[in-house]
């Protein structure tokens, strides 16, 4: 394996400004090409970017011998030949959500990455916030006991301006805004998008999913946006579930993004010994972030044991440049990529991987067909 792993970009909005700042901070990777659709766009970013090479065919870039890592950002529905074209080409891919337009490209993506025996690792860094990685150890040493059930919700909010409402994918401070979301033909959504970040980090704690139903709506029908234009979404913008995990536990997952003033990530799971409660007001980022923790002791009814549990040192990621123990935003995405450079330098998997995202893309597509459907759907039923 080579000493410098260099990564290709595709996509110069969130993959390259957020992204490729956190591949520069992982030491021994360089950000070393960037394709976008059109020469202008492509070598006007490498410029900005002072990346070495542009491309323009994403076909190109994954053939160009001197890359190792591909990170693929678009929309849903222009992914899969692009993420296909990296694997056949023996590049480690890591690859935006939703993971796919379908299950059947779902199911292909993560049997190709298997076949290349490269490591393919999906966008979805809430498992690596410090928090979660303090929330995931303490459900395998015991703290809840048997799981028994979960609320899980993620939200993003709606933002009014001027008397008129429309949903913050529609405004970023930090990116240019994803209209395309409102297609769907783009495979995204905003049941589809939080779904799977949800689904990610549910399964992670406690395990795969059995049965699902749910049900799915656009509640607002309208975005008016601040540079006056108006869309009218064909997807929706919000989805509640109810599932049933294999090892028995059963909860709820909210996803959406038109609810005003909203919290944001809150995670909820509980067994037969204690409960545990992750909130955030950030989308996945954590520098605000809280865990909070209570067991099954006697007290007098009424009372609770629930007290914050303190993170440490967890902030300060091994081998990132002017990583510090102290809260600080994308601490999450430098353990991600962290991750991602190890498996690759050491042969192991990567988290979350493609398998995962399959398995994931499973139950956001049963919530939906349980929603046309009316009824429960196993994930045997999908196929």
């Amino acid at each position: 394996m080579a000493d410098t792993l260099r990564v290709g970009i595709i996509s110069a909005n969130w993959s390259l400004k957020v992204h490729g700042a956190a591949w520069r901070r992982i030491e021994g990777v360089e950000v070393a090409a960037i394709c976008t659709s059109r020469q202008e766009t492509a070598e006007r970013a490498a410029r900005e970017y002072d990346i070495p090479k542009a491309y323009w065919n994403h076909e190109e870039m994954s053939a160009d011998p001197d890359l190792h890592i591909i990170d693929v950002g678009t929309r849903p529905s222009f992914r899969f030949p692009m993420v296909m074209a990296a694997l056949k080409n023996g590049k480690h891919v890591y690859d935006a959500l939703p993971f796919a337009v379908s299950l059947s490209d779902a199911e292909a993506m993560r049997d190709a990455q298997k076949a290349a025996g490269v490591v393919g690792v999906v966008d979805a860094q809430f498992r690596w916030s410090p928090h979660a990685q303090k929330m995931k150890r303490m459900i395998d040493e015991g703290f809840i006991g048997r799981p028994l059930g979960f609320n899980v919700q993620l939200m993003l909010p709606l933002i009014v301006a001027d008397d008129k409402p429309y949903a913050y994918c529609a405004y970023s401070e930090h990116t240019d805004p994803y209209y395309w979301l409102a297609e769907k033909s783009s495979g995204g959504s905003a049941w589809r998008n939080f779904a799977t970040h949800s689904l990610l980090f549910l399964t992670h704690l406690i395990g795969p999913v059995a049965e699902a139903t749910g049900m799915l709506t656009t509640g607002v029908p309208e975005w008016f946006l601040p540079n006056g234009e108006v869309l009218r979404p064909e997807t929706h913008d919000l989805g509640s579930a109810v599932l049933r995990m294999e090892n028995g536990a059963i909860g709820s997952l909210q996803a959406g993004w038109c609810v005003p003033d909203t919290e944001g990530w809150r995670v909820e799971v509980w067994g037969d010994r204690g409960r545990l409660l992750l909130v955030d007001d950030s989308f996945g980022n954590f520098p605000s972030a809280k865990l909070y923790a209570g067991d099954a002791r006697l007290l007098t009814y009424g009372q609770r044991t629930c007290e914050e549990v303190q993170v440490d040192d967890y902030y300060a990621v091994p081998g990132v440049a002017g990583a510090t123990a102290e809260p600080r935003p994308f601490a999450a995405m430098d353990w991600m990529f962290r991750n991602m450079v190890d498996a690759i330098r050491n042969g192991t998997k990567g988290s979350p991987s493609f398998t995962e995202a399959a398995a994931v893309h499973r139950v956001v597509e049963a919530v939906e067909r349980a929603d046309a459907e009316r009824r429960w759907i196993t994930m045997q039923e999908m196929g």
